[in-house]
C-alpha cells in the first residue's frame, strides 16, 4: 500500500529508541535488532529467505574434486547418462505407489512463463521451473501438469511458443543469473505436440556455448525461425568467456552465431540476458546485455548494434519492454550505483532506443529492485497508458512519468497479497472478450492480477515445484515437515495429497529437519547457518533452539544446516559448525561441543554432514571431506569423542555430497560424492579402517558396474532386505538390489528429478526432491523385525471429565500394560502392528497424573514416552455461568497467565505476564464446561496489547504475527476457534499503546461477545480457553481479561432434560449389594462401569445394545473374577454415545 512506508519509518523509529535503550547483548536488544532487521528489509523490498548465489557456490564446489580447479562433467552429462541407464536396464521395473505429497500452496522458483496463443480465453500458461521442469494450466491455475516427468529436472528457464503453430514450444535450459553460474543447463529442449513429448535439439548438445539459453523468441509467423541467447557459466571460463546470440530458420536443427560478447567471466561482463521483440514488426528486436546496456536488430536478428544514448550508467542488468501502444516507447529497468550503494535506475527511449532518458523518483520511496537486481528484475508495459510500467525486484511495484521524454517519475509499491517476493517475469494477458491482467512469475511460482493491476492471487494449488533440502515424517502417520530453497520451513497434514496446503514453520531458507520419533508433539528444524528452532507443541509455536551452539551465523556454522537424529535414541541430536560437532542430549535445549582427537576438522564448511547408526545410536559419523585438507570422523560412544578414519587412497577425492549409516551393521557406513569419472558411494565395514567404492569407479573413467556418472546426495539401504540400496542423485534413484554389487536406475514410478535427501521412517520410504516437492511410498515390510516403542498420542481431560489416554501400538506386542501415576491400570492382550487404543479413568482429585504404556515383546519391554497432565475435578455443564475473576478456582492456568493487579487497575483480572515472553504459547482453560444452547453467548472484558501483524494482513497471514484467541473444545484434544485471532489493531486504543509502549490501564479494557453457537451445536458440552500465540521475535504489554459471563437467554436442554439420566444407586451406602438405575433417550448402545480411587477398571456390569427409557442393573460387590471387593468409594460411569454421567457410591462392610 502506499501508506506502507510511512508505517514502516515509524516502527523503525520506535525500534530504534528501544534498540539504544536495551543493554548489548541482551535479549531486549536481539528482538530490537531483529525487528529492525525485518522492518528495513520490507522497505527494501527484501525478503526474509532466499540466497540462490550460496546454493550456486555448493553445487560448483560439490562437483570440483580437491586436484582440479572446476567440475568435469561434460555438457549434456544428465541426459546421456540418464538414458544410457535407461537403456541398460534389464526388463521393465515394477511401478511403486507413489504419492506426490506436495505442498500445494508452496511452490519453487520460476522464471519463465507463455501464453498459449491458441486459447482466446487467456487461461491456457506454460510455467520453466527452475529444477521442476515446465508445467502447464489450462484454467489460470487453478490445476497443473507437469510435462516433463521422463526427463531429467534439468533447470529451465526460458520458454517460447510461435502463433504460426502454438502447438511447437521451445524450452531453454540453465541460469544465467548468478555470480558463480554453475546451474547449467545443456541447450535447448522443443516439443512438436503442445509439451506432451520433448526432444533435445541435437546442435545444442555437447557444446559449452548452450550452456545457459537465457531467452527464446520465436517469429509469429514461422515457427522454425528462433533466436536464442546464451551464457557460457563461470565453472567453464577458461575454455569459453563468452555470451552469444544463436539464430535458426529450421526450427533448432541448425545455428549461426549471430553476435558474441567477450570478457564474461566476471561477475559484471556482459551477459546477453534478454531478447524482445517488436511486438509490431519482427524485424526488429533488442538484446539486453549486463554492464554494456542494450542492442538493436533492424534485420530479424541477423546483425546487432548498441544504442546507448543517453544510457550513463552501466553498472548490472538491464531488462526492457516495448510499449504495445507504440512501439517506439522502450522502457527499461536497470542496476546502477550511486557511486556508494546499488540503486535502480528506469531508462526510457520515445525514439526506438535512439536516444534514452533516465527517470528520477517523486516520491518518497525506495529502490524497488531492493539491491538484487541481477537476481529480481523484470519490466513489462501498460497496454492502457503508454506513461505506466510495471517493475518487479524483489516486491511488484507500479511506475508512471510525469510525461513521456521527461525524467520525474511516480512510484507506488503495488498490494500483491499472497504472491512471493524475487520477481523474475512479468506478463500483460489481454483475452479476447475484454479487460487485462497481469502474469507474474517469481521465487514462489506464479502470482496473477484479477483485473488490471489489482487484486493479486497465487494461483500454485499442484504446482509441486518446490527445491527441498530436507524433510522428516511424522511418527505413526503420513505427515511431513520439511525445509525448502527460498521458502523456508513447512509442514504438511496428515495423509497430504499433491494440492494440499502446507504449514509455514520456520523462516528464512530450510533445511533438514528432525520430528522426534517417539513424540509427535517435538520437531526441530532451521534456516541458514544453523539458526535451528524447534516446536514443542506440534508446529504450533517455536523458539529458538541454539543454547550452547556457539557455532552460529555466517562464517560459523555451514549455509546448508544439518541435523543428525537416531530413531533408536531420538532426544539426541548433532549438529555440525566450524568449530566441530554438537551434540544435544534434549532435543535441542541444550547443546555441547564434542571433542575431536586428531585427525583434520577442516573449518566451516557447507558440506559439513553428521548422521547417527541405527544399529547403534553410539555410533555417529561426521565430517566434510576426505582428502589431505579435512576427515571423516567417527564416534562410538554417543558423540561424546570422535576419531579420525583412515582415507580412501586409490584416487583423489574431496568433500563429500553426503553420508549415511546403515540401518542393522553398527560399523557399516557410506560416504557420497559428486565427482566426474570417480567413486559416487564408499562403503566401510570397520568403522571407517577401510574403504571401498561400491559404484564400480575406482581409478576408471567409468563404473564397471552400472552406476551412472553424476552427482549424487544421499542413500538409504532398506532394514528389512539390506541388499536393497537406493542412492539420490540429480537423475533420480539408483538403486541395488545385490547390496551394491551392481547398480540401475530405479525407474519405479518417481519422476527423474533431482533428489537431495531420503529417509525410511516406520513403513515409508520419503524423498526430498529439489524441484518437484515430497514423495512418499509405503513399502509393505519394511518395518518388519522392528519393535518400536507404542507412540502416546493422547493424554487429555474432555468436558465429561475423564482422563483420556491414545496411543499407537506401531509394533506387535504380546501385550501392553497402561501405567498411570506408578501403577498399572489396564493390561491389553497382543495387538496388530498400528492398532490404535484409547481409553478413559475416572478423575477424583485435582492433581498431576502421570502415564505411560509398555509394551511387552519377547520379553523384552518398550516404553513410550512418560507424560504429565495437570487434571481436575470437573462440574456438570452449565448454561448459564459468571466469574468476575477475582480468584483463580475456575481457571486452569497452563503458564504465563496469573490472577493479578497491575498499577492502573482497580481491581483484580486475569493477567498474562507483562510483558509477555517471545516465542511462547500462552493458555488459561476454563474449568467450569459449558451446555450450549439457543444463542449461548460469551461476553468478557479485555485489553489486547499485543504485536500487530504487518499492514493489511488478517489472520492466517505469514505475516500476522502475534495475536490472542478464544477457542473451545468437544474433547480437550481439539479447538476450534470462536472468532479469528486478533491483535493490537483490533482497537485504536490498543494500537497506540503498542505504538507508544505504553503499559495497558482499566480505561482500555473493551467488551467482547461471542456467541458460542456459530462454532458449535446445541447441547455441545465444552471447554472455553484463552489462548495467546507469541513468535520468537517482537512482543509487547500482553493480554487482560476480566468479568466472564456466559448467558443463555432461551431454556435450553440439560443433560437431564435430555432424557439421558444415571441416579444415584440406592441404598448407599450399601452392603452387599445396590441398585444402580438409569434412563436412555433413545435405543443404543451403552455402558456402565465400576472403578476404583485409582481408577482401575472394577466390573463392567452393561456393555452392549440397551433399550430406550428408565432400567437399572444390580452391582453385587464383587469385581470382574467374581471376588468380593473391600470396603471403600467406588465410582459408577454411564457411556452412551457422547453421552457420559458418572457418580460415587460406597461398600461399607
Amino acid at each position: 500500500p502506499d501508506d506502507a512506508p510511512s508505517w514502516n519509518q515509524l516502527e523503525q523509529q520506535k525500534w530504534s529508541s528501544r534498540l539504544a535503550h536495551a543493554e548489548q547483548g541482551s535479549w531486549a536488544h536481539a528482538k530490537a535488532s531483529s525487528k529492525l532487521q525485518r522492518l528495513e528489509a520490507m522497505q527494501l523490498g527484501q525478503p526474509p529467505q532466499g540466497h540462490p548465489d550460496e546454493y550456486m557456490r555448493y553445487m560448483q564446489l560439490a562437483k570440483t574434486p580437491t586436484d582440479r580447479e572446476r567440475p568435469e562433467y561434460t555438457p549434456g552429462y544428465q541426459m546421456r547418462e540418464l538414458n544410457s541407464a535407461l537403456a541398460a536396464r534389464r526388463g521393465v521395473p515394477p511401478v511403486l505407489p507413489w504419492i506426490s505429497r506436495g505442498p500445494g500452496n508452496v511452490a519453487g522458483r520460476a522464471r519463465a512463463i507463455v501464453i498459449d496463443p491458441a486459447d482466446p480465453t487467456g487461461d491456457t500458461w506454460l510455467i520453466a521451473a527452475v529444477g521442476g521442469g515446465v508445467w502447464k494450466t489450462t484454467d489460470k491455475g487453478q490445476n497443473w501438469t507437469g510435462l516433463m516427468d521422463d526427463l531429467p529436472m534439468l533447470q529451465m528457464q526460458s520458454l517460447a511458443i510461435s502463433p504460426a503453430d502454438p502447438l511447437t514450444i521451445y524450452a531453454g535450459t540453465g541460469e544465467s543469473y548468478w555470480n558463480i553460474d554453475t546451474m547449467n543447463g545443456n541447450g535447448v529442449f522443443k516439443s512438436i505436440d503442445g509439451g506432451t513429448t520433448w526432444t533435445q535439439l541435437a546442435a545444442t548438445i555437447g557444446d559449452y556455448r548452450f550452456n545457459n539459453v537465457s531467452r527464446i523468441i520465436v517469429d509469429p509467423a514461422d515457427e522454425d525461425l528462433v533466436i536464442i541467447s546464451t551464457t557460457v557459466g563461470t565453472t567453464k571460463v577458461s575454455l569459453q568467456p563468452t555470451s552469444h546470440i544463436f539464430r535458426s530458420i529450421d526450427g533448432g536443427t541448425n545455428w549461426t552465431e549471430v553476435h558474441q560478447e567477450t570478457g564474461t567471466n566476471t561477475f559484471s561482463g556482459p551477459r546477453i540476458l534478454q531478447l524482445v521483440a517488436d511486438p509490431t514488426d519482427f524485424n526488429v528486436q533488442y538484446a539486453t546485455v549486463y554492464g554494456s546496456g542494450i542492442m538493436k536488430s533492424l534485420d530479424r536478428g541477423l546483425t546487432w548494434n548498441y544504442i546507448n544514448t543517453g544510457i550513463t550508467d552501466f553498472t548490472g542488468r538491464f531488462e526492457m519492454a516495448v510499449s504495445p501502444i507504440n512501439s517506439d516507447y522502450l522502457f527499461a529497468s536497470a542496476m546502477g550505483t550511486d557511486g556508494t550503494s546499488s540503486v535502480s535506475r528506469l531508462w526510457h527511449s520515445i525514439d526506438g532506443g535512439a536516444n534514452w532518458v533516465g527517470g528520477t523518483e517523486t516520491t518518497s520511496s525506495s529502490t524497488w529492485l531492493g539491491g538484487q537486481g541481477w537476481y529480481d528484475n523484470t519490466i513489462t508495459c501498460s497496454p492502457v497508458d503508454s506513461r505506466t510500467v510495471y517493475v518487479g525486484g524483489v516486491r511488484l511495484w507500479k511506475i508512471t512519468l510525469n510525461s513521456l521524454g521527461s525524467t520525474p517519475y511516480a512510484i507506488s509499491l503495488m498490494s500483491t497479497g499472497s504472491v512471493h517476493v524475487d520477481h523474475h517475469g512479468l506478463q500483460i494477458v489481454e483475452p479476447q472478450a475484454g479487460g487485462w491482467y497481469i502474469l507474474n512469475t517469481n521465487d514462489g511460482g506464479v502470482g496473477f492480477s484479477a483485473s488490471g493491476d489489482t487484486s493479486w492471487n497465487a494461483p500454485i494449488a499442484g504446482l509441486t515445484t518446490t527445491q527441498f533440502y530436507g524433510v522428516d515424517k511424522r511418527p505413526g502417520a503420513s505427515a511431513y515437515v520439511g525445509g525448502m530453497q527460498d521458502n523456508g520451513t513447512w509442514r504438511s497434514p496428515v495423509n497430504s495429497a499433491s494440492t494440499d496446503n502446507w504449514s509455514f514453520q520456520i523462516g528464512g531458507d530450510g533445511y533438514e529437519t528432525s520430528w522426534h520419533f517417539d513424540d509427535p508433539g517435538r520437531i526441530i528444524g532451521g534456516s541458514q547457518y544453523n539458526g535451528l528452532a524447534r516446536s514443542l507443541d506440534g508446529g504450533v509455536s517455536w523458539s529458538s533452539a541454539t543454547s550452547g551452539l556457539t557455532d552460529t551465523g555466517s562464517g560459523n556454522a555451514p549455509f546448508l544446516t544439518k541435523i543428525g537424529k537416531s530413531n533408536a535414541r531420538p532426544d539426541h541430536l548433532f549438529a555440525v559448525g566450524g568449530s566441530g560437532p554438537w551434540r544435544s542430549a534434549d532435543f535441542g535445549g541444550s547443546w555441547f561441543l564434542s571433542t575431536l582427537n586428531g585427525g583434520i576438522w577442516g573449518g566451516n564448511s557447507s558440506f559439513l554432514d553428521v548422521r547417527v547408526s541405527e544399529a547403534d545410536p553410539d555410533v555417529v559419523w561426521t565430517g566434510s571431506r576426505m582428502d589431505g585438507t579435512g576427515d571423516i570422523f567417527v564416534s562410538t560412544d554417543g558423540g561424546l569423542n570422535f576419531d579420525p578414519v583412515l582415507q580412501y587412497a586409490t584416487v583423489s577425492m574431496g568433500r563429500i555430497t553426503g553420508m549415511a549409516a546403515h540401518p542393522t551393521e553398527p560399523g557399516t557406513a557410506f560416504l557420497l560424492f559428486s565427482f566426474a569419472q570417480r567413486p559416487k558411494v564408499l562403503k566401510t565395514t570397520d568403522y571407517g579402517q577401510t574403504w571401498n567404492d561400491l559404484s564400480g569407479f575406482d581409478a576408471n573413467p567409468t563404473s564397471s558396474n552400472g552406476f551412472p556418472d553424476v552427482a549424487v546426495y544421499d542413500l538409504v539401504v532398506f532394514p528389512n532386505d539390506p541388499n536393497q540400496i537406493w542412492v539420490a542423485s540429480e537423475i533420480g534413484l539408483i538403486e541395488s538390489t545385490d547390496g551394491g554389487a551392481s547398480w540401475a536406475l530405479a525407474a519405479n514410478g518417481l519422476p527423474s528429478v533431482g533428489i537431495w535427501y531420503l529417509i525410511i521412517e516406520e513403513d515409508e520410504v520419503v524423498v526430498a526432491t529439489h524441484g518437484r516437492g515430497i514423495w512418499s511410498v509405503t513399502i509393505p515390510g519394511l518395518d518388519a523385525g522392528q519393535t518400536f516403542n507404542p507412540l502416546f498420542e493422547t493424554m487429555v481431560q474432555p468436558p465429561s471429565g475423564m482422563l483420556t489416554l491414545g496411543a499407537n501400538l506401531r509394533s506387535v506386542a504380546d501385550s501392553t500394560q497402561i501405567i498411570v501415576d506408578g501403577s498399572v491400570v489396564e493390561t491389553l492382550g497382543p495387538n496388530t502392528a498400528h492398532e490404535i487404543v484409547e481409553r478413559e479413568y475416572p478423575v477424583l482429585v485435582d492433581g498431576n497424573v502421570s502415564a505411560l504404556f509398555r509394551s511387552y515383546k519377547d520379553l523384552v519391554s518398550y516404553d513410550s514416552i512418560n507424560r504429565q497432565l495437570d487434571v481436575f475435578v470437573v462440574a456438570d455443564p452449565l448454561a448459564n455461568y459468571s466469574n468476575d475473576l477475582s480468584n483463580d478456582s475456575d481457571l486452569f492456568i497452563q503458564g504465563g497467565f496469573s490472577i493479578a493487579q497491575p498499577g492502573g487497575f482497580s481491581d483484580p483480572a486475569l493477567h498474562t505476564t507483562h510483558d509477555y515472553p517471545d516465542g511462547q504459547t500462552l493458555i488459561t482453560v476454563l474449568k467450569q464446561p459449558i451446555v450450549v444452547g439457543n444463542a449461548t453467548t460469551l461476553s468478557f472484558d479485555e485489553i489486547a496489547i499485543v504485536e500487530p501483524g504487518d499492514p493489511g494482513t488478517v489472520f492466517g497471514d505469514f505475516a500476522f504475527w502475534d495475536f490472542v484467541i478464544v477457542e473451545g473444545s468437544l474433547d480437550g484434544k481439539t479447538w476450534l476457534p470462536m472468532l479469528d485471532g486478533y491483535d493490537a489493531r483490533d482497537d485504536a486504543t490498543w494500537q497506540s499503546a503498542y505504538n507508544s509502549s505504553s503499559a495497558g490501564n482499566s480505561s482500555m479494557y473493551r467488551n467482547r461477545q461471542i456467541l458460542i453457537n456459530d462454532s458449535f451445536a446445541l447441547r455441545d458440552e465444552i471447554f472455553i480457553r484463552f489462548r495467546l500465540y507469541a513468535d520468537g521475535f517482537v512482543n509487547s504489554w500482553g493480554w487482560a481479561i476480566d468479568n466472564i459471563d456466559v448467558s443463555t437467554p432461551l431454556p435450553t436442554a440439560s443433560p437431564q432434560a435430555r432424557r439421558f439420566a444415571l441416579a444415584q444407586n440406592t441404598p448407599n451406602p450399601f452392603n452387599p449389594q445396590t441398585k444402580i438405575s438409569f434412563e436412555l433417550p433413545q435405543s443404543m448402545s451403552a455402558s456402565l462401569r465400576v472403578f476404583d480411587l485409582r481408577g482401575r477398571l472394577v466390573r463392567t456390569l452393561i456393555d452392549g445394545p440397551r433399550v430406550a427409557g428408565p432400567q437399572s442393573v444390580v452391582w453385587d460387590g464383587r469385581d470382574a473374577r467374581g471376588a468380593r471387593v473391600s470396603s471403600g468409594v467406588y465410582l459408577y460411569r454411564l457411556q452412551a454415545g457422547e453421552l457420559v454421567e458418572q457418580h460415587k457410591m460406597t461398600l461399607v462392610k
